[in-house]
This record gives C-alpha cells, structure tokens and sequence, in this order.
C-alpha cells in the first residue's frame, strides 16, 4: 500500500470537502454508500474511499436550475 492509501479524512473535513453537512456524510456512511473506520471515538474515511465516491459523483455539486 502507498503512503496515500493510508491517509484518512474526519467527517468535517470531508464535508468541507464536498461542501455537504456533517450529518449527510453521516448518512452516506450509515447506508453504506461510503466506508470509513472508527479509531477510538473518531469516525474517519479513507482517502481511497473519497476518490472512489467522487468518481461516481458523491460530492459532486449539486446543478441547479433556474426557476422558469
């Protein structure tokens, strides 16, 4: 494994990250949509993990469309 794989993010720089609430990353994690590790009373994700997510568009902005 490469010194990258080894990286970990909290929840709040991730959301930060991927301008999403705590509690929505919180919610991705819960369903399953993304896997993280707990070390002692900190819930961390992978930097592997993120990269996978946002290749199929987890944390990618949101498009918002003008109201007609």
């Amino acid at each position: 494994m490469t010194a990258e794989q080894h990286r970990l993010l909290g929840i709040e720089r991730l959301a930060e990250r991927w301008d999403l609430s705590k509690y929505s990353i919180r919610r991705l994690i819960v369903s399953g949509a993304l896997k993280s590790v707990t070390i002692g009373a900190r819930r961390l994700v992978p930097l592997t993990e993120v990269t996978r997510a946002e290749e199929f568009g987890v944390g990618s902005p949101r498009v918002v469309h003008p109201k007609r």
